[in-house]
């Protein structure tokens, strides 16, 4: 299960990550999470209009904006774990490195 929390960390960090995507220009993460909101509201609308339906565009919506919860908040941990060098998670990097 870890291993499988890791790797989502890590494809996190290779779309989400702001040092590496096109928002890292905006120097404010709250203004940043705002802008991925709004995006995840324009995808919604898109797949919402692409099935001929509204009624899956507050389904959409809802799993969009869990979907970006649930990253933010995945990264938030692992993040914290990392800069307080968490025994658990510096075995982990360990083992998969192997």
């Amino acid at each position: 299960m870890k291993t499988f929390a890791l790797k989502l960390y890590d494809f996190y960090n290779y779309i989400f990550d702001s040092s590496k995507n096109p928002l890292r220009h905006i120097p404010d993460p709250v203004s940043r999470f705002y802008i991925m909101t709004i995006l995840s509201i324009m995808w919604s609308i898109t797949f919402a209009a692409y099935l001929g339906s509204i009624v899956y565009f507050g389904i959409s919506l809802a799993a969009h904006i869990i979907l970006l919860l649930m990253f933010f908040f995945t990264m938030a941990v692992f993040y914290d774990a990392e800069k307080n060098n968490t025994s658990w998670l510096i075995k982990l990097r360990q083992n998969n490195s192997k």
